[in-house]
């Protein structure tokens, strides 16, 4: 059985150091931001996540790029 795979979705995600827990780990907020363009390249996506990054008062731990697929078989 053949299954094709539509991306249907794109969400980035700029995850920032806002403290530390009490356990001494990092404490972590994500900023989310839905619809992304799906065929957007992804050295895009991390450009406008380091730009978003940049305004915020926390370091940045991470930018992340979410893909939400769609599997459908033929």
């Amino acid at each position: 059985m053949a299954v094709t795979n539509t991306r249907v979705d794109s969400d980035l995600i700029v995850g920032v150091k806002t403290g530390t827990k009490a356990s001494g780990g990092d404490e972590i907020k994500n900023f989310r931001f839905s619809k992304i363009k799906i065929d957007a390249a992804d050295d895009a996506i991390y450009a406008v996540g380091a730009k978003i990054a940049s305004v915020l008062p926390y370091p940045t731990k991470y930018i992340q790029r979410v893909n939400d697929n769609l599997l459908m078989s033929e």
